[in-house]
């Protein structure tokens, strides 16, 4: 069985970036990450999603490891990448396990019944390559539920660059699980991350956009959404659009839905076909530079192998008369998310809601030029 062994990775962000260049300017910050603060209570300033990792970590009692000196950096955009060195700051700002202890004696949150843990329906050997990503998958979900508007609204372009950003930090942390992406040089990272942040980007909305069922919405993962009538849901003033944009903004939409969502929906696909998707994207690339793994080419057939034999076993097992199908139609969506993610770098061109200048520096470093 060929299994995944974590290497020492050469990570897009490291110690000597230029803070200047990737860190955004807060008014009010968490001591961990540098965001929004959400509160004190845990004993430090700290955002949602540090406040989220920290109770999380002191419940299930986590033991992380850093694949690094234990010195990672650790700042809103890269706060996802190592674990343990995020766990470590939270402790050294203050963040206190025993304000945990006290806020859980009034038990756990509820289970979402949107997002619960999929059944395991496949055989239990060695823990499968998909099984340890569901895993992360879940957690990812999880977070990206903690930190969702508390009503639906029309997505704008501050909602837009936030959700680039959690894109590209869950595809950085689910790329890190494959070695060969931990051994690429940084440039060479962002240049896979150019299109494997923006594939993460569609199939995590995707999956929300069937569970969340909002006629006609295109939903992104904290809960706003995007409409084909692009002034749809808009509270203030209407101001005149050029009617171009508006027919772009339509098409744009329509294409995501067409492209994405339907065959998602058709499928009911699941937390493992979904898992499968991700993975497979990564390691059976279309990426700008197409001999970007060339040095690690026999270690990337062997995972692409994996990921599709474990994907075709899950199959055979829940769906006994229509594998092979669903299989090979799981993998033509492959090509319909690559598309997609064409279109999104078109949008970005072309509408002011995706008007990528108005991004911060970390998100434009990960686009095409």
């Amino acid at each position: 069985m060929l299994a995944i062994q974590r290497m020492e990775p050469e990570c897009i962000f490291s110690p000597s970036t230029s803070p200047a260049d990737w860190i955004p300017e807060l008014g009010e910050n968490c001591a961990v990450c540098g965001d929004r603060v959400n509160s004190t209570r845990l004993g430090s300033p700290a955002c949602l999603g540090c406040i989220v990792f920290f109770r999380r970590s002191i419940i299930h009692s986590s033991k992380y490891r850093c694949l690094r000196d234990g010195n990672c950096l650790i700042n809103y955009e890269f706060r996802s990448s190592c674990r343990f060195c995020r766990l470590q700051k939270c402790f050294r700002v203050g963040m206190k396990q025993s304000a945990v202890r006290r806020r859980d004696c009034l038990g756990p949150r509820r289970p979402s019944p949107s997002y619960s843990d999929p059944p395991v329906l496949y055989p239990e050997t060695d823990l499968q390559l998909i099984d340890r990503l569901i895993k992360i998958q879940n957690r990812q979900f999880e977070e990206h539920k903690e930190q969702s508007v508390s009503c639906p609204r029309r997505a704008s372009l501050p909602d837009i660059n936030a959700m680039f950003k959690w894109s590209f930090n869950n595809a950085i942390e689910w790329a890190s699980q494959f070695d060969p992406f931990q051994k690429l040089t940084n440039e060479s990272q962002k240049c896979v991350l150019s299109e494997y942040g923006f594939a993460f980007f569609l199939i995590d909305q995707g999956f929300r956009t069937i569970h969340e069922k909002m006629n006609g919405c295109w939903m992104l993962q904290n809960g706003t959404f995007l409409h084909s009538d692009y002034h749809y849901g808009q509270n203030e003033d209407v101001v005149e659009s050029d009617y171009k944009c508006l027919r772009m903004h339509f098409e744009f939409v329509k294409s995501l839905q067409i492209a994405i969502q339907k065959p998602f929906e058709t499928l009911e696909i699941d937390f493992f076909e979904i898992a499968a998707l991700k993975s497979l994207l990564l390691v059976s690339p279309s990426f700008p530079k197409t001999n970007i793994f060339s040095e690690y080419q026999e270690r990337m057939t062997g995972l692409k192998d994996k990921c599709a034999c474990e994907l075709m076993e899950y199959l055979k097992i829940n769906y006994p008369e229509s594998h092979v199908e669903r299989f090979g139609t799981l993998i033509l969506i492959l090509g319909e998310i690559r598309s997609a993610v064409k279109a999104v770098y078109n949008q970005t061109k072309v509408s002011e809601l995706f008007n990528s200048s108005q991004f911060d520096p970390y998100v434009r470093s990960f686009f095409l030029s």
